[in-house]
């Protein structure tokens, strides 16, 4: 058996989870600013694979103006640590000379499901703050902008047939475009790497305030 830490001390973890999962939980309470009255819960389970891989599952609950209890809804959405975040909910990783680009499963929180992804065509140039796709929810049609400029080298045509992969894989097979930047600033080795986005528990903080 393995020992985790809970609230007031330690329980026990199971033997059969002992080679697959590791689970360690904590909240976080966030008071909204316009609304002190009003709290958003955000809690945090971090998950940890046997591979070592890793990425943090959330559930989000908004009470009722005037109520104790909290909404029925539970909102429940997964942010990957391993790459950075713009303010419209873009996630972006380096890929060798490029950026592999999508959105955060927030998104489809913030929207609703998508039902269509409108994609560029591949091998075009983009200027900073061109538009870079679209997507499509049955309430909103969202557009997205790039904050680089660059060569579009690809994109994931997979997303236009199949938009339940941006709801149910945003970070893996619904990634949407790969971005071969002008300027030198995706750099990994340089302090300035992607200096104007979001670290994942930035985002996360960013997320919280919203």
């Amino acid at each position: 058996m393995l020992d985790r830490r809970c609230k007031h001390g330690f329980c026990k973890v199971a033997n059969k989870f002992s080679n697959h999962l590791l689970f360690v939980c904590f909240s976080e309470v966030h008071t909204l600013p316009d609304h002190p009255k009003v709290r958003s819960f955000l809690t945090r389970l971090f998950v940890k694979k046997y591979n070592f891989s890793s990425v943090f599952i959330y559930h989000l609950w908004k009470p009722r103006l005037g109520e104790d209890e909290m909404d029925d809804d539970i909102i429940e959405f997964t942010i990957a640590q391993d790459r950075k975040y713009s303010m419209d909910h873009l996630w972006f990783q380096q890929k060798d000379q490029k950026l592999m680009i999508g959105v955060s499963e927030f998104m489809r929180v913030e929207i609703g499901d998508i039902l269509r992804v409108i994609l560029p065509q591949a091998e075009t140039e983009i200027d900073e703050g061109g538009s870079l796709f679209s997507l499509w929810s049955a309430d909103e049609k969202v557009a997205l902008t790039s904050p680089f400029s660059g060569l579009i080298s690809d994109v994931n045509g997979e997303v236009e047939i199949n938009p339940d992969l941006v709801n149910d894989s945003a970070y893996n097979d619904g990634w949407i475009i790969l971005l071969e930047p002008h300027e030198l600033q995706f750099n990994p080795d340089d302090k300035q790497f992607l200096e104007n986005l979001m670290e994942h528990d930035e985002y996360i903080e960013y997320l919280s305030e919203l």
